[in-house]
């Protein structure tokens, strides 16, 4: 019976430590607004980030003629500014886009950077972030092609050179 009681008091215990934050939190909220590893859901469904649905709904993306083969195999890397008029404008375009095309989030990132560019809790700098937003497309861990501050022509016409190689 004790070896039971103490079974259950450590399984509940154990359980629980997984539920109080950690020190080295990914994100946080200052200023009114957000940095660190951010997600989808956190900009969809924060109130003072009315651009998104804005943004967003209003996006008509032209994907006729997109190959999107190439796609599934990409990891992105967004670097952005919930501060920034561009990344306010392209970030919900290019999730639009990624939505349109089934994109698997898995190989997905995106980090809100500081006015400064800068990191909030870690040092970005070797990605040489000059201007948000910043998105980066890898395959594999190979660096393909970028699209910073704003795409040439539309974003998605942009994102096809990247992943054809022409760009």
């Amino acid at each position: 019976m004790r070896f039971k009681i103490t079974t259950i008091f450590c399984a509940c215990f154990l359980g629980c430590v997984g539920i109080i934050p950690k020190n080295n939190p990914t994100v946080v909220f200052d200023d009114g607004n957000h940095f660190g590893l951010l997600s989808k859901s956190l900009i969809t469904d924060h109130d003072s980030y009315t651009w998104f649905p804005k943004q967003y709904d209003a996006y008509h993306p032209d994907l006729n003629g997109f190959d999107s083969t190439n796609l599934k195999k990409i990891s992105i890397k967004i670097f952005m500014g919930t501060w920034c008029h561009d990344s306010k404008r392209e970030v919900p375009r290019l999730y639009k886009i990624l939505d349109e095309l089934y994109y698997d989030y898995e190989n997905f990132e995106i980090i809100g950077l500081t006015k400064d560019k800068k990191g909030y809790f870690q040092d970005y700098a070797t990605f040489g972030i000059t201007n948000t937003p910043t998105f980066i497309f890898y395959r594999g861990d190979i660096e393909i092609g970028r699209i910073i501050e704003k795409p040439v022509g539309t974003l998605e016409s942009h994102i096809q050179n990247i992943l054809k190689g022409k760009l």
